[in-house]
């Protein structure tokens, strides 16, 4: 049975897709983080967002390698789920696990190197 170029194309494509596809998560984190947190903590993760310039204490950097010492994904969970008491960080509890995993994902992006 001989294949068209169509069909080869298409058998490529489905092969590869999964691999091009998976990118864990980061992509569908760096929506939320457009959507729900840039705002604040600046569209760099740098702390430095339009609504970030007039809260007291100032929004996380997550360019800053002292803020990911010793941070944990459990740790950066439990923040982004319940909020930060006494500070201007809202909870973000209707976010799903996942969406948590994915925006972590993203925010580990703007991590650092060491």
């Amino acid at each position: 049975m001989e294949l068209s170029m169509r069909a080869w194309i298409t058998v490529a494509f489905l092969v590869s897709a999964p691999a091009l596809a998976d990118d864990g998560g980061v992509a569908a984190g760096e929506a939320s983080y457009k959507g729900s947190c840039s705002v604040c903590h600046g569209k760099a993760a740098d702390g430095q967002g339009p609504a970030g310039a007039a809260m007291n204490p100032k929004p996380t950097d997550f360019t800053d390698a002292s803020w990911w010492a010793g941070k944990t994904d459990s740790e950066i969970k439990a923040i982004i789920k319940n909020g930060k008491p006494m500070t201007p960080m809202n909870s973000f509890a209707h976010l799903s696990d996942a969406e948590i995993a994915n925006l972590i994902a993203f925010l580990k992006t703007k991590k650092p190197t060491e």
